[in-house]
């Protein structure tokens, strides 16, 4: 088993979920960034394109204290602001030291920060 170090810092903007009149679920609007926290590029699709996630598919590793972490979710990376849309996140603790948990999502890059 490999441990990777962090090479970015990496933060959060929840998309608010709700219902409409008809009790449909409904994606709201992005709220404010939470405090950026280390994290790193695990592989990125015009280079390693992961065969479990198929291409096109970022994967990241972000800290396990931004969990949760939800479909339609944006992760913003801070310096080059680049963004990702969450289409996958799972947490990844580790049974023997919790030094080394991650949050694992799968995502579609943005590109720019909006906000």
């Amino acid at each position: 088993m490999a441990v990777l170090a962090a090479d970015r810092n990496l933060g959060v903007r929840r998309r608010t979920r709700g219902v409409d009149g008809y009790g449909t679920p409904t994606a709201g609007t992005l709220g404010p960034l939470t405090a950026p926290k280390p994290g790193r590029i695990v592989s990125h699709p015009d280079i390693d394109g992961d065969l479990e996630t198929g291409p096109g598919t970022w994967v990241l590793a972000l800290d396990p204290g931004l969990w949760p972490i939800g479909y339609g979710d944006q992760v913003v990376e801070g310096g080059q602001q680049r963004t990702w849309t969450v289409t996958r996140a799972s947490l990844r603790a580790s049974q023997f030291d919790s030094a080394i948990d991650y949050v694992r999502v799968e995502a579609s890059e943005d590109g720019p920060a909006d906000g």
